[in-house]
């Protein structure tokens, strides 16, 4: 073979090869197109329609029932609340996935209440966002206007005058506000707070509780806003605090302390003197390791959160056990970091919690035996 014809073979070859190349490289976009189509069809299929059945190990929080059989169940799981879509009507797929509304929800809660229409108040990172089921509305307070809220922790709701209280550690303050979201006076002044965490009224003694966290003592206040006495100071004996953080009150006035940095709970008279003590630390049921909210039921059950151990402790009026309940989780009826309990006169038991920013309602589930009309006093307050 001449050298021009050894020439020409490269060429031709080369030429078949780049041919080669550009055939395959055309077929490539074709496949890889066709690929990006056929997964975007699948994909919006499968939002369209729907899965045809779903996995057997899918999530059901509405199973969630405590204690297990043989025993008597006493809690429910009922609810949850996250965001405007627990709230608002059921959004289309389309509206879904094309909207541009963007959806108000919780960042990191701590406290919550109810009032008599099931408005569900929840402290949150510098406002009160209310969830409004009846309405189907999500509004917030204390985020606007010439009182600005900056870490709101507990909440108490006044039944008897319509108002909310909410302790702010940010502003070493409780603001009291209407319904409309109003704030009405201030408790606090004069460094008389320092890092308050929660608050609860008495109305039968017009009388203020405050859990003075940083100061270790419980500051009590006249419903005017005016600071009447401290009662107890740091230490560890029956009747002193150790960083004490939420706050509670039963039908007869008694004042239950959350103890957070002695590991337990103090029950004090109205007057301030110590009746018990209930928990301790430790890792079993009825023990503590970070105990922080607490809730009374219309029967006087107890009810305390602990953050590190993700449930909640159930005792009776006389601090005996009844029932320890919850476990790690980001799924619904599960906790991490609860916080902020409260219990309503139908016995729903809201919770929050703080890492997985939501709160999970559960039912109290009571029985003859166990039915107790609150008294008076609890009905004034």
């Amino acid at each position: 073979m001449k050298f021009n014809e050894i020439d020409n073979l490269k060429i031709i070859t080369l030429f078949n090869i780049r041919m080669d190349w550009r055939i395959n490289m055309e077929l490539r976009k074709k496949i890889f197109s066709g690929s990006i189509i056929l997964f975007f069809s699948i994909f919006i299929f499968t939002l369209l329609t729907g899965c045809a059945s779903p996995p057997k190990e899918e999530w059901d929080p509405f199973k969630l029932v405590w204690p297990l059989p043989p025993e008597k169940p006493r809690i429910k799981y009922k609810d949850t609340l996250r965001s405007e879509e627990d709230v608002k009507p059921k959004k289309g797929i389309a509206e879904s996935i094309f909207g541009e509304e963007r959806q108000m929800a919780l960042m990191k809660p701590y406290g919550v209440v109810t009032d008599e229409e099931g408005r569900v108040y929840v402290s949150d990172v510098g406002k009160i966002v209310i969830f409004d089921k009846k309405s189907q509305k999500l509004s917030t307070i204390g985020d606007r206007g010439p009182v600005r809220l900056i870490r709101p922790l507990g909440l108490f709701y006044d039944k008897k005058d319509k108002l909310l209280y909410v302790a702010d550690s940010g502003l070493d303050r409780v603001i009291v506000y209407d319904l409309n979201g109003n704030p009405l006076r201030e408790m606090g002044q004069r460094g008389e707070l320092k890092d308050p965490g929660g608050v609860v009224v008495d109305n039968v003694r017009n009388r203020v509780y405050i859990t003075n966290t940083k100061n270790h003592v419980i500051s009590v206040f006249n419903t005017e806003g005016y600071l009447v006495e401290n009662l107890g100071e740091r230490g560890v004996d029956p009747g002193y605090f150790n960083f004490p953080t939420q706050i509670a009150i039963d039908s007869d006035g008694n004042i239950y302390v959350v103890d957070t940095g002695n590991f337990r709970v103090q029950v004090l008279t109205p007057e301030g003197k110590p009746l018990r003590q209930i928990g301790g630390i430790g890792v079993r049921i009825g023990q503590f390791a970070r105990p922080k909210g607490i809730g009374i039921s219309p029967q006087g059950y107890i009810f305390v959160t602990d953050a590190m151990h993700h449930g909640v402790t159930v005792f009776d009026k006389d601090g005996t056990l009844l029932l320890g309940w919850g476990s790690r989780g980001w799924e619904k009826g599960l906790f991490d970091l609860p916080a902020g309990i409260y219990i309503d006169e139908r016995n729903l038991i809201y919770v929050v919690s703080q890492w997985t920013a939501k709160v999970d309602i559960f039912e109290l589930i009571t029985y003859p035996e166990d039915i107790e009309k609150p008294s008076e006093s609890r009905k004034a307050q």
